[in-house]
């Protein structure tokens, strides 16, 4: 196969990092699985509580990453959820678009873009897929990935996420009047930026990772240009 890389650059002006680190997935793919859920829908607390005890399964970050997306098409029932968004509500879609799940629904998981809808009763097995290496370094104030893609393929997504972690909300209206949800791995922003060439070098805001959430992550992950199913993915608690 044709081996291809990109190399990125994002560089962080004026914001001063207390920490560095380097992110490594194996040759093997690091599994995205995507929660799409809602604060306003009685059927998800179950899926909510589930996601959560990923926290604490083996393989975290290397063999899986959860990534919660919050859809804002059941604002309209009683409660408007705070972590909703249109563009969850439309990466769904696209999921849906390409024929990676049958139908709009949550809570609705995708195990690395394919439908999974016995997540309750199956374990997140060590994925087959040889897709190359992802490699992010965060040093001073220079974030730099490389992706050594196995495969042949024009251009690639570069996506990059903030999550949030031990999220407690008492919801005060809707189908889930009264319950104290608690959450993990919860979607507050996304940037994505495409590689079509073998180096690109972008300037990102620091206000990325400002946030008021005591307990993040951060999550990158790689996935075809016209596609949402994730390629290779690395991510860590900050």
């Amino acid at each position: 196969m044709k081996k291809m890389s990109f190399y990125l650059l994002l560089q962080f002006s004026t914001l001063s990092f207390a920490y560095d680190f380097e992110l490594e997935s194996a040759e093997y793919q690091t599994q995205i699985i995507e929660l799409f859920t809602s604060q306003g829908c009685s059927s998800c607390p179950p899926a909510d509580r589930w996601f959560s005890t990923l926290k604490n399964q083996p393989g975290l970050w290397q063999r899986f990453i959860p990534l919660a997306y919050h859809v804002n098409y059941w604002d309209y029932i009683g409660w408007k959820d705070k972590y909703a968004s249109p563009k969850n509500s439309i990466r769904q879609s696209l999921h849906k678009k390409v024929g990676n799940i049958r139908s709009i629904y949550t809570p609705g998981v995708i195990k690395a873009g394919q439908e999974w809808r016995y997540w309750g009763n199956q374990a997140i097995n060590k994925s087959s897929l040889d897709v190359g290496q992802l490699k992010l370094v965060l040093k001073d104030d220079d974030l730099t990935a490389t992706f050594n893609a196995k495969g042949k393929f024009a251009s690639y997504n570069l996506t990059i996420a903030l999550l949030a972690m031990d999220i407690e909300t008492k919801v005060k209206a809707g189908e889930n009047a009264g319950e104290d949800l608690k959450q993990d791995f919860v979607v507050l922003k996304q940037q994505t930026y495409t590689a079509n060439k073998p180096s690109l070098q972008l300037n990102l805001d620091h206000s990325f990772f400002k946030s008021n959430h005591e307990k993040l992550a951060f999550v990158a992950w790689v996935e075809f240009e016209l596609n949402p199913t994730p390629i290779q993915a690395v991510g860590k608690l900050l």
